[in-house]
């Protein structure tokens, strides 16, 4: 994949892992609005936060100008989003590429206007297709123990699809 833009909670568990070298072997442009790399970054003491700097200053993420959407009524499907999804959906739409995404209602928003979600799930797919990863189930097992909510039926179907159910 050429680029991607990032939400903070994918990002911040794929870094808290570990897992950024995975992430930017999957995807030759990792792009997060400034408003997320906030989100990311605000308490550098938390778990991912450190890696995600070191990404940005090392060029392995790349952090822009938070992008402007169409002016948005606030009783509108955006008015339960938090400014890092917002920020992230604006961006992926201005840019036309895909959207890293976990949050349902970012996820659905972003589909409704048109843009390619993935989730941090089907990043791990890719990964272990691509022979970065060798499993799954660890990972996913990791991120839920450590408080990242993945859906029951989201875990099924990737482990199906990976092949470890």
């Amino acid at each position: 994949m050429k680029l991607i833009v990032s939400d903070a909670s994918p990002l911040i568990v794929i870094a808290k892992s570990g897992l950024l070298p995975v992430l930017t072997a999957l995807v030759e442009e990792v792009v997060i609005p400034e408003t997320v790399y906030a989100e990311c970054t605000v308490e550098i003491s938390l778990p991912g936060a450190r890696a995600v700097r070191a990404a940005v200053e090392t060029g392995q993420i790349h952090v822009r100008p938070d992008a402007k959407g169409p002016s948005d009524d606030p009783g509108d499907e955006l008015a339960g989003l938090d400014a890092g999804e917002l920020a992230a959906i604006h961006m992926a739409s201005a840019l036309e590429c895909p959207v890293l995404m976990d949050e349902r209602l970012g996820r659905q928003v972003a589909k409704r206007r048109g843009i390619t979600v993935i989730g941090s799930a089907g990043l791990l797919l890719a990964a272990k297709t691509r022979g970065l990863v060798p499993a799954v189930a660890p990972i996913l097992d990791q991120w839920r123990q450590s408080g990242y909510f993945l859906s029951a039926s989201v875990v099924k179907a990737v482990l199906d699809r990976a092949g470890e159910s």
